[in-house]
């Protein structure tokens, strides 16, 4: 489930890329960047892998998904989505992303 979306636009007002935070038990963020179809999954201990040709349409069902961590198991990583172990998030970056899950559950109790 989504959590926060933030959407990051061009000079130009279009849409640069999309960054979001979940509750899920094992995603923790996404970076999404449509014009090059790459999605970077940030997990819940820091890992950062980034999949390529992940279009707009898989995107938005993964976003918009029950289960984020069983739609990209099944349709990402499980599909032909060549992928890369990109770096690890700081632990500020965790704390600060898990910050803003952990306020939005108090709000949604």
């Amino acid at each position: 489930m989504i959590v926060k979306k933030t959407i990051h636009l061009e000079e130009d007002g279009s849409e640069g890329y999309v960054e979001c935070i979940f509750d899920s038990s094992n995603i923790l963020m996404s970076t999404y960047f449509p014009l090059n179809e790459t999605l970077y999954i940030s997990f819940n201990r820091g890992g950062v892998y980034s999949y390529g040709g992940v279009g707009q349409e898989k995107y938005d069902q993964f976003e918009l998904s029950d289960s984020q961590g069983k739609f990209f198991i099944k349709e990402i990583k499980g599909g032909d989505h060549p992928f890369k172990n990109e770096y690890k998030l700081f632990e500020s970056e965790i704390t600060a992303a898990k910050d803003i899950l952990n306020e939005w559950k108090e709000n949604h109790k």
